[in-house]
Formats: structure tokens, C-alpha cells, sequence
């Protein structure tokens, strides 16, 4: 064998074991192409051999970036699946605290002048949890679960904030008063919601009060007065069945039953809600219409008939709103005004009117304005029970989750006044005499307030 060809060998032999050996280099191919070239060169390969070669290293590198991509590929849909299986499945915990100090007169059944710690002086101390699943791109079904709390002890469950325990006897109460519901939405069907939840009366006495549903002088002490908002099956209601329509021409329509029944007498107990609301610019109205029969499964008759009639409009930082409510008894059975505490369920004409003002989207002024006209028949135990209530506040909103407040209300009441009437909603002063029983903030006197406090959302 030449000399010559002894050289070829070793080096035509580095050269296949590059061809079929894994190059450890990110540049494999290129480094075979220059090998190729410098072999080409000395003459120790022929380019037909040349040709051959760098074909099949080529046909190599082709197969392993393929294989390297199709890898590639393989793992980014694994990332994609795993983040639409996180995107269609959430959980979210949030809630809302208000706290702060009162001072208030002529409180309870004993006339008191009661000032401290005041438990959700703005809107109602919440915690909750919401699990939400998107079945397709129309349709999300929402699980809600949420409970009523107090700052002053820590007590949960209906109630708990405005008596500071699981409830007026101090017993055991429904964990999850606020909500707990089933919720499938859909843009191009509506809404339906199944099990305990608000009802639209909540949201109309939220959406259209000055005072956004204040505990503290605003629409909800009232509405408890005259009997079209409470814990009871008016606002919130257990088996509830509700159905809200798409919005047709800003048009969106509610309507809902809440089932009592009892074997062999589905009726009783059973309430039916029906009403809508309409936004076209900046003008908004609402209307529900409730035939409620409140006491449980043994209720035949409806004891509680609500009309509500309310609008508002908003000109640049000011907006403006009025409502009328009906409220009646017509079962023929109590329909008084409670001695004790404000229950509702009684015959009553109800109007209010206020106004939102934003200096700046920070801090905004309201007040409101209400007037409970007695309706029922003038008795020797049933005097006039009007009631007017002037309320007022400042609100600063330093960040997007905190609410600062000071708010003053004061209520008119007729000499003679049977009717238990309180401007703080419903809650335990801790100057109350007797503990619970007697101890609420009801009384039959004018009273007036102050409150101040915050709020926090999470």
C-alpha cells in the first residue's frame, strides 16, 4: 500500500466516525461540511465522494433538528394545555370589612346613648370564595360561597356582625348566609342562579340609594322598616331560582322563585320575584315586583307585597337618583309595625331621593333623603309610624381597596310612634342593657348619629 493511502486512511476513517457518532458541538453539521472540504482539497476524497457525504450529513442534521422540534412542539403544548386548564378553572378567595366608632341617641328599648366600636357601618362584613369553570367561550358556571362576619368577635354565619354572635340566641346559624349558589352565565342566553343568593331587590337597593346601600343611614334600615329588604327571603332567599335575561336595548329582564313547600302544599312559603332594569347613557332605572310569603313552609298567604320604582342619572361627577316602594300586607293577618325590632310585612308608602357628587375620583359627598309613610289603619295600639331620615357623608378613597368615611344621619319620628325603627341597620350596641334580648339599636324615638370608620376590599 502507498504511503500515500496510508494517510488516507486514518483520516477517512475520522471522517465516517463523524458521520455516525453523535457530535457533541450545538455546530455539528458546519464542522462536518468543513472537514469535508479540507479532505476535497488534499485530494483524499473525490467529489463524487464529497457529494455523497456531505448529502448524508446533511440528511442527519435534517432528522435531529426535526426530532429536536417535534420535542419542542411536544412540550409547548403540554404548557399551553396546562395553562387553558388554569385559565378555564379558577378559584378566588375575596371579601369586604367595614369598622370604625359610633355615637348614636336614643337607642334601644331604653332610650340609650350608645358610642364604640361599630361592626360594618358601610356595607355588610363579607368573606367568601368563588370557584369559576369556562365550559365553552360562552358559557361559565361559578360556584359562590360566602358568609357574613363580625370584627368585634369574630362570630360568623347570618347575622354574626350586627349581634357580635352566631346569632340572637346565641346558637347555632346558617355558616354561609350571604350565598350559597350555583351561577351559569352566558352572554347570548343570561344567567341563571340556583340555591341561596341575592335576589334583585338587593341589587336595586344597592344600585339606585345615594348612600350605595349604606348600613348607616341609608336605603337598607329603611327597607328592613318598611318590609322590602331583609335577611328573611325579601333581599336573599334560600332554594332560589333566579333567571336573568341578555340585555336587549339596554334592557336586561329578572325574574325568580323562591320555593318553601311542603308535602302535598308546594305554595306555601314560596315567593315569586319579577322586574328588570334598563342603562341607556346615563340613565339607569330599575323595577321589581315581589309576592312573598314569609314564615316558612306553613305560609299560605302572601304577608309580603313589594312594588319598587327607582332611576337615576349621572351628569359628569354628579349623579341623581329617586324611588317610590309600595309595600303591603295584604294575608289580612298582623301587617303592624313590630313593638321590638324592624320586621317589615307591613303596609307602607316609601319615597327617597339623593345625591352623589365626586370632587375628584378619590372623594365624593353623598346624601340622601327618605320618608316612610304608615299606611296601615290608625288604632289605639297602632299610632302614626312615620318615619323621615335625613343622612349625609364624605368618602375618600386613598387606593382602589380602602374606603375612608365619615357619615352623620338623623331620624323624625311622630309623638306616639309604636313601630321600632333604628338609623344603623340592625346591631347590638355594646352599651345595650339585658344583652341581646331588648339590647337592639331599635327604638321608637327620633335618634341621630355619627359614624366614622373604613373599608376595606380584598
Amino acid at each position: 500500500m502507498s504511503q500515500q493511502n496510508k494517510r488516507r486512511l486514518p483520516v477517512a476513517a475520522l471522517l465516517i466516525m463523524s458521520l455516525f457518532v453523535p457530535a457533541p458541538w450545538a455546530t455539528a453539521g458546519e464542522d462536518v461540511r468543513i472537514l469535508l472540504e479540507i479532505l476535497l482539497e488534499k485530494g483524499i476524497i473525490t467529489q463524487e465522494e464529497f457529494d455523497q457525504k456531505l448529502k448524508k450529513a446533511q440528511e442527519k442534521e435534517d432528522i435531529r433538528s426535526f426530532n429536536e422540534s417535534q420535542d419542542i412542539r411536544r412540550a409547548n403544548r403540554e404548557i399551553d394545555k396546562r395553562a387553558e386548564e388554569e385559565r378555564k378553572f379558577k378559584t378566588q378567595f375575596y371579601g369586604q370589612l367595614s369598622s370604625g366608632y359610633y355615637s348614636a341617641n336614643n337607642t334601644t328599648s331604653k332610650l340609650l346613648d350608645a358610642s364604640g366600636m361599630s361592626d360594618q357601618p358601610k356595607a355588610n362584613n363579607r368573606v367568601g370564595v368563588k370557584f369559576t369553570r369556562e365550559i365553552d367561550s360562552d358559557l361559565t358556571a361559578v360556584v359562590t360561597l360566602e358568609s357574613n362576619f363580625s370584627l368585634r368577635t369574630g362570630a360568623f354565619g347570618r347575622d354574626a356582625a350586627g349581634y357580635g354572635s352566631s346569632n340572637s340566641s346565641g346558637l347555632g346559624s346558617a355558616l354561609l348566609d350571604r350565598e350559597a349558589s350555583l351561577k351559569v352565565n352566558s352572554v347570548k342566553y343570561g344567567t341563571l342562579i340556583l340555591g341561596r343568593a341575592p335576589t334583585l331587590q338587593n341589587d336595586l337597593s344597592g344600585a339606585f340609594d345615594a348612600r350605595a346601600n349604606w348600613n348607616f343611614g341609608g336605603l337598607k334600615p329603611i327597607g328592613r322598616y318598611a318590609g322590602f329588604h331583609s335577611a328573611s327571603g325579601v333581599n336573599r332567599a334560600d332554594k332560589l331560582i333566579r333567571y336573568t335575561s341578555p340585555a336587549y336595548e339596554g334592557f336586561n329582564a329578572d325574574i325568580a322563585v323562591s320555593l318553601g313547600g311542603a308535602p302535598g302544599f308546594e305554595e306555601y312559603g314560596t315567593s315569586t320575584h319579577v322586574g328588570g332594569r334598563y342603562k341607556q347613557g346615563n340613565f339607569e332605572a330599575g323595577y321589581n315586583h315581589i309576592e312573598a310569603r314569609l314564615g316558612g313552609t306553613s305560609q299560605k298567604e302572601v304577608n309580603n307585597r313589594v312594588d319598587f320604582f327607582a332611576m337615576k342619572y349621572t351628569w359628569d361627577q354628579l349623579t341623581l337618583n329617586a324611588g317610590y316602594v309600595v309595600t303591603r300586607n295584604p294575608s289580612g293577618t298582623a301587617g303592624v309595625f313590630d313593638t321590638n325590632k324592624t320586621a317589615g310585612r307591613v303596609d307602607a308608602d316609601t319615597w327617597f331621593a339623593g345625591a352623589l357628587y365626586r370632587f375628584t375620583p378619590s372623594l365624593s359627598w353623598n346624601g340622601g333623603w327618605y320618608q316612610v309613610r304608615d299606611k296601615t289603619l290608625q288604632t289605639a295600639k297602632n299610632q302614626n309610624n312615620d318615619v323621615r331620615m335625613l343622612a349625609t357623608g364624605l368618602t375618600w378613597t386613598p387606593y382602589k381597596e380602602w374606603d375612608l368615611f365619615i357619615d352623620y344621619a338623623r331620624s323624625f319620628r311622630e309623638n306616639g310612634a309604636t313601630g321600632a325603627f333604628t338609623i344603623y341597620d340592625k346591631w347590638v350596641p355594646d352599651t345595650s342593657v339585658g344583652g341581646v334580648a331588648g339590647g337592639y339599636s331599635e327604638s321608637k324615638r327620633s335618634q341621630s348619629g355619627i359614624s366614622i370608620g373604613a373599608q376595606y376590599k380584598f
